[in-house]
């Protein structure tokens, strides 16, 4: 091996230049030549970095516009207009938050033992985007069952491409530029997504279901009619964001290289499966995180049926008032959207000084608000405001989760449990959510929410509680026993 490979290889290594130039020369290599063609490495990479960080902002930025586009409250709409029952609707919403459960834990260990880089994630995106093209297609012949498969098939890819991606741009980005990179992303990355959402909404809302005649006779052509749909430009511009994203991510220069194995898939889910199962007893070590993780599957799967069916009621009841069925729905959850930015900053702010307590009682309440708001008042002015406190409260929750969880197990022990949390969560997911969806095909969206609000009021914060009381007593016995 000559120098410069000597050189690039130390380098990819991260090693420190001083480090690599004293052990060059202990190895009998010229200083002049090691200086020469570390300079000429450091302009190589640096030039591969600006040109990285360059396309992976564009790709982000094609991201946050289709994830604006692609609004789940949007979906689930469409999916009911192409003919879906309220139980065909939750029963496909289950499905995929079990799929999406199942395989980003897989992805995580999959990541332990083999690299996965840009093409995997790339290839995710493409596949994402062009789901949205069989969604179009089940719109247009009217085919729910169609719309499930496409919506379920583009649910695998958005697990790659989004997890994925994440990590693979911490690996690509300077260290001091990965910050930047991460706070575009939580900051500037909502407000794109929310501007989407209200365009997307602001399209489908002036161009109606039926779609509008365009005549260019006025361009001086002949007599040219034809027709678009709103939803037919919403998805399209959709697909092809993500299309591009993915491409983008492609054209991206690795800047290390990386050894892969040879990887037999059926051996790794073989097991993947069997030390999850075997991980099951991290879940009863106590009472405390036993009831911990009750309340952690129960909060999620209740916002998981909620969310199923929060756009469809808004458009069904307000679809001939204010703004109109779509762009009511877009600012509701532009709104929400905003709320979960600001909240965000503001629980991490306060977390440590509020304690887990009131953070995960009061966060839990919070959550209910939006189920009872459209059971007891459901006027638009209510639910935009229960659906921004609805937000935070869930974040609120999230963070008091994660606060109570260090609490209660070590550093190993956390890694365990949020990694298998996924997969224990998928036979509720699967069940409530099921039970949830014939609720609501038989008894109506508003009785539906009135027993998701009850069930978060009486039920999941009660659990909270409980939890936060044992450790309190536990702290004073130990308290008491050290004084004696």
């Amino acid at each position: 091996m000559g120098l410069s490979e000597e050189i690039k290889r130390e380098l990819e290594h991260s090693h420190s230049i001083s480090e690599i130039k004293t052990n060059l020369i202990r190895r009998g290599y010229l200083e002049e030549d090691i200086d020469r063609i570390i300079s000429e490495n450091i302009k190589s990479r640096s030039g591969e970095h600006i040109r990285n960080d360059g396309i992976l902002t564009i790709k982000e930025l094609f991201d946050r516009i289709g994830y604006g586009f692609a609004s789940q409250q949007f979906i689930n709409i469409l999916f009911m207009l192409s003919g879906a029952s309220f139980l065909l609707i939750g029963v496909t919403n289950a499905i995929k938050t079990a799929l999406i459960s199942l395989f980003s834990g897989a992805i995580i260990e999959l990541r332990k033992i083999k690299y996965i880089g840009k093409n995997l994630i790339s290839m995710s995106g493409i596949i994402y985007g062009f789901s949205f093209f069989g969604m179009t297609v089940a719109l247009i012949m009217k085919s729910p069952i169609l719309f499930a498969v496409s919506l379920l098939i583009g649910s695998l890819g958005i697990i790659a491409h989004g997890d994925l991606f994440l990590e693979y741009s911490k690996s690509l980005l300077k260290h001091e530029r990965r910050s930047d990179f991460l706070k575009f992303i939580s900051y500037f990355g909502i407000i794109i997504t929310a501007a989407s959402l209200l365009i997307a909404g602001f399209i489908m809302e002036v161009i109606p279901l039926n779609g509008m005649i365009i005549d260019l006779g006025f361009l001086g052509l002949p007599e040219i009619t034809f027709k678009i749909f709103g939803y037919l430009i919403m998805f399209e511009i959709t697909a092809i964001m993500f299309i591009l994203s993915g491409y983008l991510l492609s054209l991206i220069k690795d800047t290390e290289i990386v050894m892969t194995a040879d990887l037999n898939l059926l051996r790794f889910f073989k097991n993947y499966f069997s030390e999850t199962v075997s991980s099951y007893k991290i879940f009863s070590k106590n009472n405390k995180i036993y009831l911990l993780t009750i309340a952690t599957i129960s909060t999620t799967v209740l916002q998981v049926i909620g969310n199923s069916y929060y756009g469809i009621f808004i458009y069904e009841r307000f679809k001939n008032q204010f703004l109109g069925g779509f762009l009511n729905v877009a600012v509701v959850f532009v709104v929400a959207l905003i709320a979960s930015l600001v909240g965000s900053m503001l629980t991490k702010r306060f977390a440590k000084s509020l304690g887990e307590a009131p953070m995960l009682v009061f966060g839990t309440l919070l959550i209910s608000l939006m189920p009872f708001t459209m059971f007891f008042n459901p006027k638009l002015y209510a639910i935009v405001l229960a659906a921004a406190l609805s937000v935070v409260g869930g974040v609120i929750v999230g963070i008091a989760q994660g606060l109570l969880a260090e609490r209660l197990m070590n550093e190993s022990e956390l890694r365990i449990f949020f990694s298998s949390l996924g997969f224990v969560s998928i036979i509720p997911i699967l069940s409530i959510g099921a039970l949830g969806a014939i609720i609501a095909q038989v008894l109506g969206l508003s009785q539906l929410f009135f027993y998701l609000g009850m069930s978060l009021a009486l039920v999941v914060m009660p659990i909270y509680f409980i939890i936060v009381l044992i450790i309190d007593a536990e702290y004073r016995k130990e308290k008491k026993e050290r004084k004696y």
